[in-house]
């Protein structure tokens, strides 16, 4: 839940400086190629934190809401936070090095499927800690969400692509170091 307050917190800010523009979310931390390479590297996290409409927010909140919950329950807010933080800056530089991107940047799509990529990894050896609901549900997310990338316009393929990378790495590693404990 910590994430979906620091979002909510981010999008109250928002309102209260008039509406969405490049500016404004500029201002609250997007990623933006051009200042990140100037030195403001702060912005390969905090771009995880904004997104650049009250659409966007509403499309990626009840998602990550169902992906964030299961992983806080068990792993304890700091740690899960520290493994969104980890999702986020992944995306992050897949966008730095693979995408040309003149415009602002915002969301947490790429931490998103960053916890897809996690699950994807864990529904396998884990699987009978999963319902047959969830796993179908994580397996939908991740062909629709595909689908979704490479059909509309102005989404980041890199920022999408790197998190599910870095979460399928990251799972990689938990079943690396037998992680027992994991009832979803």
């Amino acid at each position: 839940m910590i994430i979906f307050f620091i979002n909510v917190v981010v999008v109250i800010m928002v309102t209260s400086m008039g509406s969405y523009s490049s500016e404004i979310i500029l201002l609250f931390g997007a990623y933006d190629q051009q200042l990140v390479n100037n030195g403001e590297i702060w912005r390969l996290l905090t771009y995880a934190i904004g997104h650049m409409s009250y659409f966007h927010f509403i499309l990626n909140i009840p998602i990550l809401i169902y992906l964030c919950l299961p992983f806080e329950r068990i792993l304890g807010s700091l740690n899960f936070l520290l493994i969104y933080i980890y999702l986020s800056c992944f995306a992050a530089i897949f966008i730095l090095f693979f995408s040309g991107y003149s415009i602002p940047l915002a969301g947490s799509s790429g931490p998103g499927y960053g916890l897809l990529g996690m699950y994807l990894v864990l529904i396998f050896p884990y699987k009978d800690m999963f319902s047959p609901f969830f796993i179908r549900f994580i397996i939908i997310c991740v062909i629709l969400g595909f689908m979704n990338t490479f059909i509309v316009p102005d989404i980041s393929i890199a920022g999408h692509v790197g998190g599910l990378i870095g979460g399928i790495i990251l799972s990689v590693l938990f079943v690396s170091f037998k992680l027992k404990r994991l009832t979803i």
